[in-house]
Formats: C-alpha cells, sequence, structure tokens
C-alpha cells in the first residue's frame, strides 16, 4: 500500500513537472491562449507559488484580453521589486477594466482620476476617459488620439459586455470585450 501512495505521488509530481514545460513552451512560443486558459493554468493559479509562472500567466492573460484571472495571480506577487512590479500591473488592469465598466454602465465620473499608465488597451483608453477626452456619440463613447480611434460600446446580451473597437485609418483593427 505504501509503495502504491509514493508511487501516486511520484506521478503527480511527474505530471506537475510536464505541465510545468509545457507552460513553459506554450508561453515561449506565445500561445498565451492556452497559457491563460488551460486547465494547468487554472490550477497552478489556486496553488502555486512560484512567481516566474505567476507572471507568464499574467502576462499571457493581459496579452488576451482575459484580466478576470489578474487578481489572483497579483496578489501572490511579493517577493521581489519586480514580482511586486508585476502584481501592481496586473491589479492596475483589473481596476482600470471594473472602473470603464462602471463608467459605461453606471456613468460614473473618472476625471482627475489617476492610476499607473501602461501600454494595454485598458490603460489607454482609461486615461482618455480620465481626461475627459471623449465625446458620446450615436454609436457609443469615442475617443480620437494621434495613434489610435476607439469605440466604447454596451452589447445587447445580458449581462451586457463593454466593447472596445480601435480604429486606424477609419478600419477596425481589433476588438477587445470585457465582462
Amino acid at each position: 500500500m505504501k509503495i502504491l501512495v509514493v508511487w501516486f505521488g511520484l506521478l503527480l509530481t511527474m505530471s506537475y513537472a510536464y505541465t510545468y514545460k509545457e507552460l513553459t513552451r506554450d508561453y515561449e512560443a506565445k500561445n498565451y491562449d492556452k497559457v491563460c486558459n488551460d486547465a494547468a493554468s487554472q490550477s497552478y493559479l489556486k496553488n502555486e507559488k512560484n512567481e516566474q509562472i505567476l507572471v507568464m500567466i499574467g502576462d499571457a492573460c493581459a496579452k488576451t484580453d482575459s484580466i478576470n484571472p489578474l487578481g489572483n495571480i497579483s496578489k501572490n506577487l511579493i517577493s521581489t521589486k519586480e514580482y511586486r512590479e508585476s502584481g501592481s500591473y496586473f491589479a492596475t488592469l483589473l481596476l482600470q477594466k471594473k472602473l470603464i465598466y462602471q463608467f459605461m454602465h453606471d456613468a460614473i465620473n473618472l476625471k482627475e482620476l489617476t492610476l499607473p499608465r501602461t501600454d494595454h488597451v485598458l490603460s489607454r483608453v482609461f486615461e482618455q476617459l480620465s481626461k475627459g477626452n471623449y465625446k458620446e456619440g450615436s454609436n457609443g463613447i469615442e475617443i480620437t488620439t494621434d495613434t489610435m480611434d476607439y469605440l466604447l460600446w454596451l452589447s445587447k446580451d445580458e449581462p451586457k459586455k463593454v466593447y472596445i473597437d480601435e480604429h486606424k485609418d477609419g478600419k477596425l483593427v481589433q476588438r477587445h470585450w470585457y465582462l
């Protein structure tokens, strides 16, 4: 019986090591959707203390607009300055997403509210909203910048999603949605 328990424990350890290797390989291959959404990644979020893995998962989730897991990730990034910075980045994206969501649903005032800047679309949009650099159009909230135009609108389904369309030279470049 003890041998069976030891063998089972060894098997679990080996599968964990394989998952870590696979996760790293997928991240390096820029398979961000897989890294963020993979079942193994989700089990990492529950018990993982390896901050390097958490940063890989968090970065992959940020790059695929899967913002909700970032809250669980950011709270465990504490051991070094770099990990704390990553944790702050993830927490900033989560807060910006929530505030933009409230702005679109509840018309809260974001003017004068300052949060750290990042290159993520949520940060670019949030910054313009907090400066009042937008206008209400028939299709939603319109933001015009030197490099990109943004259209924020709500879906008709329930619960309503916030969409952010990025336009350049009048053409849709990318569509993001957040719940």
